[in-house]
């Protein structure tokens, strides 16, 4: 995500040369101090990095044409007759992913169960109808007085999600698993507080979407949204969702399975892999600029960025745009403690208080925070860190409110 400020300077004229030279190395300088924070103060001329719900640059022709492909399928409205339901919480990708642009979060709220068994382990319901618990149903099933599923009695605990961003996840997607991984220290063997470990899938892959981190693949995330989401049998699931963990009535469901092509699925895959991350803001005051700047060290200094790692680097890839290049992702992508106040359910290795580290690309753009979109302010997401985040939470409050200012300055930069 951060921009490249890199100019090239050409003149026929020697003079001039020398002048755009100097010139030239006076702005590259500047850059460099605010270089982390993709702010500049000169004129120096820069690729223009992609907006908010734009591709990500150096695509093909033929991969924008994917793009524009996938937004359609994307943007699709689904009907009862053309697979919605008969449970969904959504019936189009769009209605959860709209703000600010195509492809960026929503105001929707699901409601999510599961079960610790006593020897602490995960049953995620499935036989019950869980762990995504559909709140919505179509008429021919509200017809029959079933209107929502419910919670399932063998459930210990609920929690709810809001709809995330999927700018940038393309570039996340692309993250080796040993980058992630050399950041695991479940033991905290450096002895900082901070105990990240990795969830991994029943196949042993490492987990990086979702909010437990319980999701290897971006395809998976993409493909799995379908029949969870909006009751859209797949190649990959052809059986229709329960209802609690009872058949759909036949009758209620009056499209063929699948419901939807692997075709149309990549499509969409291949849409939110090109979504760009959102570009850093740009500050024109120089005053703004030094505040984010010492923001940007209190981030360090607090320790935030030990579990939100401003950057890593995509490994080898086919595709060049995704190839070998940083992400300003602000996360390690492993779950965390993050106290009992924010626990809910456990999913997969997760434990009911255990987060992945939230994403912060885009940070500016979101208008609620925390994995349930009940903080409705930065601030107000910070204070109830807890856990392995109390020691950073509790320096953040002993902040002067010059010094909190700052801090939430650099964060409106990202």
């Amino acid at each position: 995500m951060p921009a490249k400020y890199l100019s090239t300077y050409r003149s026929i004229n020697p003079r001039s040369l020398t002048l755009q030279t100097k010139t030239g190395l006076l702005c590259l300088a500047r850059t460099h101090v605010f270089l982390m924070l993709g702010l500049s103060l000169c004129g120096c001329a820069s690729p223009e990095p992609p907006k908010v719900g734009e591709p990500v640059a150096n695509l093909t022709s033929a991969q924008r044409a994917q793009f524009e492909e996938g937004k359609k399928v994307f943007e699709r409205v689904f009907k009862p007759q053309t697979g919605l339901g008969p449970l969904f919480n959504s019936f189009s990708c769009a209605e959860c992913h709209e703000a600010p642009v195509l492809g960026g979060g929503g105001d929707e709220i699901e409601i999510h169960a599961a079960r610790v068994t006593p020897s602490d382990g995960c049953d995620d319901l499935f036989q019950e109808g869980g762990p995504v618990i559909q709140q919505d149903a179509t008429p021919l099933l509200r017809a029959l007085g079933i209107e929502k599923e419910q919670i399932p009695p063998g459930a210990t605990a609920q929690g709810r999600r809001s709809s995330p961003p999927l700018f940038g996840l393309g570039l996340v997607d692309a993250i080796p698993e040993s980058t992630i991984l050399a950041r695991e220290d479940a033991n905290d063997n450096n002895r900082d507080g901070i105990r990240g470990r990795a969830n991994r899938t029943i196949d042993g892959r490492v987990g990086r979407f979702g909010r437990k981190a319980a999701v290897a693949a971006l395809f998976d995330f993409n493909a799995g949204a379908f029949p969870v989401e909006m009751g859209i049998t797949t190649p990959g699931s052809p059986v229709e969702e329960t209802i609690n963990g009872k058949p759909v009535p036949p009758e209620t469901d009056p499209a063929p399975e699948p419901e939807i092509s692997l075709e149309d699925i990549t499509r969409v895959n291949t849409f939110v892999r090109f979504l760009a991350p959102p570009p850093p803001r740009v500050f024109a005051n120089p005053d703004d600029v030094n505040i984010a700047k010492r923001g940007q060290a209190l981030f360090a200094e607090l320790k935030c960025s030990a579990c939100h790692v401003p950057e890593m680097e995509t490994g080898p890839n086919p595709i060049k745009a995704l190839d070998r290049k940083k992400v300003a992702l602000y996360s390690d992508l492993m779950v965390h403690d993050m106290g009992a106040d924010l626990a809910d359910i456990c999913l997969s290795s997760a434990h009911p208080s255990d987060f992945r580290t939230e994403m912060l690309m885009g940070l500016r753009f979101r208008e609620q925070f925390l994995h349930d979109g009940s903080a409705k302010t930065v601030t107000e997401a910070i204070e109830r860190h807890d856990g392995e985040a109390r020691s950073s939470r509790d320096k953040f409050r002993n902040l002067s409110e010059a010094e909190k200012k700052a801090l939430l300055t650099f964060l409106d930069s990202i």
